[in-house]
């Protein structure tokens, strides 16, 4: 998997190249607009989103075996892994993309406490919520001989959390979120990574019930000889 690894790692630097080489370029007096950095901190965040919520239903495709047959099992693992790491990384640029936006004048404190900042500090809260969160979640993978299986499954079930936060963050900050194509979208990854996490209720439930030991028969008493 080590060929796996680097190529995706390649991809994420090539990514997070053209994200700070955008926000450079936003500086230069041809792409000088007010509005500049704003646009950019809603395309971020609306990407951070989308790998958010494609790292966890592979998270539970993972455990729920559920794309088993159509997908190898260690490639959807290394994905999973390799967008925790992306998605903080989505988050980071979305939040401190917004610093030198003129119109919102954030500070960095407000941004990354979040319940500080004067534009919605509920919703600004939550997504500061998500991304600490995010990054426990990605320092995890790396830490996971230390924690311990029970630990590191107890840490990735706050993925849940994280994900219904991510939704808020974005249905109650966002500016886009009365336009019908954000609607449909929170709608259907709501629902989707509903029906996965449902799904993967299901396949535990008929796992333990696999694996539980069954009764051994009753044996009939043979009467003694001459009885």
């Amino acid at each position: 998997m080590s060929a796996v690894r680097t190529t995706l790692w390649l991809i994420a630097a090539l990514g997070a190249g053209m994200m700070i080489a955008g926000a450079l370029s936003a500086r230069a007096p041809e792409f000088n607009s007010v509005h500049m950095y704003w646009y950019m901190g809603r395309a971020s965040g609306v990407a951070a989103y989308g790998m958010l919520f494609a790292s966890v239903v592979l998270g539970l495709a993972v455990s729920s075996r559920v794309f088993d047959g159509l997908l190898v099992r260690p490639w959807v693992f290394e994905m999973h892994q390799f967008l925790s790491v992306y998605v903080v990384l989505a988050m980071l640029f979305h939040a401190l993309i917004m610093l030198p936006d003129p119109y919102a004048q954030f500070k960095i404190w407000e941004l990354l406490l979040g319940f500080t900042s004067p534009y919605r500090p509920l919703a600004v809260g939550a997504g500061a919520i998500v991304l600490y969160g995010s990054a426990i979640v990605t320092l995890s993978f790396y830490i996971k001989g230390r924690l311990g299986q029970k630990a590191w499954r107890l840490i990735h079930y706050a993925t849940f959390g994280l994900f219904v936060l991510a939704l808020v963050h974005g249905v109650t900050a966002g500016t886009d979120s009365g336009e019908r194509w954000a609607q449909l979208s929170y709608l259907s990854t709501g629902l989707a990574v509903l029906f996965f996490t449902f799904f993967r209720i299901l396949a535990a439930r008929s796992v333990a019930r696999a694996e539980k030991p069954r009764p051994a028969p009753a044996v009939e008493a043979v009467p003694a000889a001459g009885g």
